[in-house]
């Protein structure tokens, strides 16, 4: 089997710093994941939500809101963060981190 220089990985074709660089980023995302609690959305992206997913609630919503002319009955979803999960991007970032940092 001949390799050819066309099939490249998509991450050889970055530079060593660019993958250090996204290292960092993936990090800082982890480590603010460490810091949250819980997310809120907005009422908006909560709507787009329960439209995406056909959510029972969302029709007793609308046909609330169409009686009373206020979107007030749909409250903000709220999520939940895992305590593992900004650990583990953290995780990811910094073995990115270790793998692009050395010689090459």
């Amino acid at each position: 089997m001949v390799f050819t220089d066309e099939k490249v990985s998509v991450m050889s074709k970055w530079s060593k710093e660019s993958r250090l660089i996204f290292g960092v980023v993936v990090l800082l995302i982890g480590l603010q994941y460490m810091a949250t609690d819980h997310l809120v959305l907005t009422k908006k992206a909560t709507l787009f939500l329960a439209k995406q997913t056909n959510h029972p609630g969302l029709a007793a919503a609308e046909s609330l809101e169409q009686l009373t002319g206020s979107a007030e009955h749909v409250p903000p979803l709220n999520i939940n963060v895992w305590e593992w999960f900004g650990r583990a991007i953290a995780l990811a970032g910094v073995v990115l981190m270790i793998r692009n940092s050395g010689k090459n």
